[in-house]
């Protein structure tokens, strides 16, 4: 049986639902299929049905806040413990940019032209994914690193915004995305292996 204590890392055993984990996988899920299909919409369509991608997005940062909020459950080390709590400052910030394009949108019609929430709610996502990965090893197994990936597609995302490489902006929120999609899948395997050996350890 693995240590709870390691060297230079302490890993906590945090109690963990089934309801709770499930519904973390599905948020994440919603997550980045909700960021997608407003960041896709809009560039397939345009501004168009503006109001219509704004708020995919903005459902899919209310999904992200539910998914990283539950998290904290699975987190099994220090330092990734730390490092949820900045991705939750993070994921604040993002949705006060989200309030902030919702009021703007609905005063003048256009997304608002300042976007310091969203780059700074962003840089805290990145670090906070950097330190969240290792400590979901234990939940998660070799899926672990798909924060990481994550994470990636967040550096991308904010250090290539200029033109002519804006392409790669999007490339690199696409791989956030995706990445959450793929954690929450992660997330509802890793319940449903755990059921039977609760099952089994009942019986």
């Amino acid at each position: 049986m693995r240590s709870l204590h390691q060297t230079g890392d302490v890993r906590f055993k945090p109690p963990m639902t089934s309801s709770s984990n499930s519904r973390t996988g599905v948020a994440a899920i919603l997550a980045g299929a909700l960021i997608f299909a407003g960041q896709a919409g809009q560039l397939a369509f345009g501004n168009t049905l503006e109001p219509v991608w704004v708020a995919l997005v903005v459902l899919g940062i209310a999904a992200l806040a539910v998914a990283i909020w539950g998290l904290r459950r699975l987190v099994s080390t220090r330092i990734g413990r730390i490092g949820w709590r900045i991705a939750v400052a993070g994921i604040t910030l993002l949705g006060l940019f989200a309030v902030q394009t919702v009021i703007t949108l609905a005063l003048t019609g256009d997304i608002p032209e300042n976007f310091i929430l969203f780059a700074l709610g962003f840089l805290l996502l990145f670090v906070g994914h950097l330190l969240i990965a290792p400590g979901l090893r234990d939940t998660l197994g070799r899926a672990w690193v798909l924060p990481l990936v994550g994470a990636a597609g967040i550096l991308v995302a904010i250090t290539l915004n200029d033109e002519p490489i804006d392409l790669m902006h999007d490339i690199g929120l696409f791989v956030f995305e995706g990445a959450w999609v793929a954690l929450g899948v992660a997330l509802l395997r890793a319940e449903r292996r755990r059921q039977p050996d609760t099952a089994s350890a009942l019986v």
